[in-house]
């Protein structure tokens, strides 16, 4: 039996051209679509009808897409996991479910938008996730609910949700130069996503402000993992020049510089100091308790949720772009070697 696929490769066009042509969607040249039923006629292609009449009905159903690593689960990762808590508290109340993509692979080969091309969804939450030119040139032209969180679209149509990322790590940064810090030592999230970079160039500012030098030995490229975290901390600590703290732009990051530590002669925070970035409950339960930069994640789920259903239903949202506040929980592990 055909698909959709076989299709798409027979006319030599993409799934969501099919897509489009077979649920009657604009934005695709005569040519390519006489292409397009030519090649289901000669597949002899049925398209789904219950596909067909979700693009004419609403299916109450939200798209949650988050691009992770192929050995970590949702679950695992506090961000994600407190967002959708948030999702769900405001799908519950308006009676929507929530599809999770369990899509794994590489960043450049993610495709965000099958959700709702396959008509699963009715609109579709981005978490920590980066799309293609082209993706987004998709959601607009086709007009597709959208909603980024943790990352900031390019131009100002697409709805996005996040934190000042900056100015908490700046802060971060200061706190520790504050106490008597200059060698401060940095664990990079992943690059691609505007919420890394963000807290990076924090971190950068508020050492260039006081007069510090950051080296490239100083800044270790994690990937929001704890083995990460824990690579770092043996790369930091066999350095010559060894760093009084770090910086971790995710708790659990700093986790995996805290299970490092235990296995090492050194201790949090007598011998080295350390930050983490999120806002983990775990961190409270750390020897000693976590100092990290607390994010209201599971609020900006429910306001994630709240734009993204009102944009389904054709109601005006009111913000289409937030940014929420984030503060410093000191916790224990920073200790002043003034």
């Amino acid at each position: 039996m055909a698909t959709q696929k076989d299709v798409a490769k027979l006319a030599d066009v993409s799934f969501i051209t099919v897509s489009r042509v077979i649920n009657n969607m604009g934005n695709v040249k005569e040519e390519t679509r006489q292409r397009v039923l030519e090649a289901i006629k000669e597949l002899n292609y049925y398209p789904n009808t219950i596909a067909q009449g979700l693009n004419r009905n609403k299916v109450r159903t939200l798209a949650i897409q988050a691009p992770i690593p192929r050995d970590v689960s949702i679950e695992e990762t506090s961000y994600y996991r407190r967002v959708l808590i948030g999702i769900e508290k405001y799908c519950i109340q308006k009676n929507y479910d929530i599809l999770l993509s369990t899509q794994r692979g590489d960043v450049d080969s993610f495709d965000y938008l099958k959700p709702y091309y396959e008509r699963k969804a009715d609109g579709i939450a981005l978490l920590g996730a980066r799309p293609t030119e082209e993706q987004y040139e998709n959601i607009l032209k086709d007009n597709i609910p959208c909603v980024v969180v943790g990352d900031r679209p390019p131009g100002d149509r697409v709805f996005y949700i996040d934190t000042n990322n900056f100015l908490g790590m700046y802060d971060a940064t200061q706190t520790l130069i504050s106490k008597g810090h200059k060698r401060i030592a940095y664990i990079h999230g992943n690059v691609w996503t505007k919420n890394a970079m963000d807290r990076y160039e924090g971190y950068k500012s508020a050492m260039n402000h006081a007069g510090l030098i950051v080296t490239e030995d100083l800044v270790f490229p994690g990937d929001f993992t704890r083995e990460s975290g824990s690579q770092a901390f043996e790369v930091f600590t066999s350095l010559k020049e060894k760093p009084t703290a770090i910086l971790a732009s995710t708790d659990l990051m700093a986790i995996g510089v805290y299970e490092a530590a235990k296995k090492s002669t050194f201790r949090i925070p007598d011998d080295i100091s350390i930050i983490g970035f999120d806002g983990h409950e775990i961190c409270s339960y750390t020897s000693p308790p976590l100092a990290t930069i607390y994010q209201p994640l599971e609020e900006m789920g429910e306001e994630c949720a709240r734009m993204l259903i009102a944009r389904i239903e054709g109601e005006d949202s009111g913000e289409k772009r937030m940014i929420f506040p984030v503060i410093l929980i000191p916790g224990e592990s920073i200790a002043d070697i003034r």
